[in-house]
């Protein structure tokens, strides 16, 4: 078995930056038979469960990006057939992002890389051990989140 860490660190940010590298890696891993990166897939998933019609200006605000970044993925997803763009009908220099047949079926595809990836991180806990563990992780997610919205005000 590789080593993962050399000893137990004195407390778990570095274990969780640790272990949303690894989960990163087996991701691409994973992807690399379709060609796409995993900020590639949360745009088509956004897309593919998006009840409305959806801007660049929608997908920049959901992914936290600046438009180059927003333009760069669009324009790799439309390169490899996943999506076209189309012009507004209310205002033509809007454009609207549209998944093809290829794009809405690479989320089945995505769905099941997604449940063998979190398969194999829960692999050794128990459901009790799981419930606990979520249980913390929210708390470490709601005192993080506390921290940054006094921060930004």
């Amino acid at each position: 078995m590789k080593r993962c860490c050399l000893k137990m660190p004195e407390h778990f940010a570095p274990l969780m930056g640790y272990c949303d590298h690894q989960i990163q890696k087996l991701m691409e891993k994973e992807l690399r038979q379709y060609d796409v990166s995993p900020m590639q897939c949360h745009t088509l998933t956004y897309l593919y469960k998006a009840k409305h019609e959806v801007n660049q200006k929608m997908l920049q605000d959901f992914l936290m990006v600046k438009p180059s970044t927003v333009n760069g993925i669009v324009d790799r997803l439309e390169e490899k057939g996943f999506l076209i763009r189309t012009a507004g009908k209310e205002d033509a220099r809007c454009r609207i992002l549209c998944l093809t047949e290829k794009g809405c079926a690479f989320y089945d595809d995505f769905v099941r890389i997604v449940r063998q990836v979190n398969e194999r991180m829960e692999r050794s806990f128990t459901a009790d051990e799981l419930t606990a563990l979520k249980g913390y992780l929210m708390r470490v997610a709601k005192n993080l989140s506390e921290e940054t919205e006094e921060a930004e005000c």
